[in-house]
């Protein structure tokens, strides 16, 4: 871990030699990499549980009147 630690450390110092519109750069690509990233694994938790309710196949409209339908059955919460 300590090689990939100061890996890290040289690569921060170089990035931090960079113009600012360089590192902007770089942080903007970072953030949509990593929300990217988060939107696959929701899927995949969402495709996982489909396929363990036995759904995969349903159709959006047929989830979404689902998910509805569930919401309907909730008790309201009166807004003060």
């Amino acid at each position: 871990m300590t090689t990939l630690d100061s890996r890290v450390d040289e690569v921060a110092q170089e990035i931090a030699n960079w113009e600012a519109a360089q590192q902007e750069n770089l942080l903007q690509k970072l953030v949509d990499l990593n929300y990217r990233r988060g939107l696959k694994e929701l899927s995949e938790k969402i495709q996982n549980r489909l396929r363990a309710e036995g759904k995969l196949d349903q159709s959006v409209d047929e989830i979404f009147a689902e998910l509805a339908h569930v919401r309907k059955k909730l008790p309201t919460v009166n807004a003060l």
